[in-house]
């Protein structure tokens, strides 16, 4: 009897174990399974937040670098500046420093040659006036003493003499001589002893910087 009761409380307690471990292994089971379920979402989500947490990261590091972009700009610009753009300024004004210089003392030139062109013309056609004004009154002086011959008179003989000679600085003349005959002797004496009969003149001008003055003067007769 007393092995009977031992035999069926072993029994019960042994059932009762298994039950209980029975239950507590499908518990496991259970909160496994549970856990497996919800780990995925866990998993996503986290990998979620870490994808926006390194966007996040990364637009930080741009603006970090678009910031820090501009600084090296600004350190590096200067330096250029320094380096190559005074040099090329530099050069660039000497260039043309000496493009106006060339040019103002081509124009300084041509000016200076210019207005010696102008002195030396203005000088010769002083000169030749001065020239042809003393060889006016000249003539008129040796007209006064030129004479008509009576005999070429009373044959009516007429004509026209040019003589050649020179008149010194103190106006004395030399080298007389008759450069166009009128074929008459008497015509041709008479024009050289208008000539030689003046024998000098005033002196001429100072500024005709010349030894002598040569002039061909004609002398004309003519009866009225």
């Amino acid at each position: 009897m007393n092995r009977f009761i031992i035999f069926t409380s072993f029994i019960l307690v042994l059932s009762l174990h298994l039950v209980v471990f029975t239950y507590y292994k499908n518990n496991q089971q259970n909160k496994i399974s549970t856990l497996e379920k919800n780990q995925p979402l866990q998993i996503q989500l986290t990998k979620a937040y870490q994808k926006e947490q390194i966007k996040e990261e990364l637009k930080i590091f741009e603006k970090k670098v678009e910031e820090k972009k501009p600084l090296k700009e600004k350190i590096k610009k200067p330096q250029e500046i320094k380096q190559v753009e005074p040099i090329k300024q530099k050069e660039t004004f000497v260039e043309k420093e000496t493009t106006t210089t060339q040019e103002i003392k081509s124009a300084t030139k041509e000016i200076k040659t210019e207005t010696k062109d102008k002195n030396q013309e203005e000088s010769k056609i002083q000169i030749s006036n001065l020239i042809d004004e003393y060889g006016k009154k000249l003539r008129e002086e040796i007209n006064k003493n030129k004479n008509y011959p009576t005999v070429s008179k009373k044959l009516k003989e007429q004509g026209k003499v040019i003589i050649r000679f020179k008149v010194l600085k103190n106006g004395i003349f030399e080298d007389i001589s008759i450069l166009i005959s009128s074929n008459k002797e008497r015509l041709d004496k008479a024009a050289l002893n208008a000539v030689y009969d003046t024998k000098e003149f005033i002196p001429y001008d100072d500024r005709i910087q010349k030894e002598f003055l040569e002039y061909d003067l004609p002398l004309e007769f003519i009866l009225n």
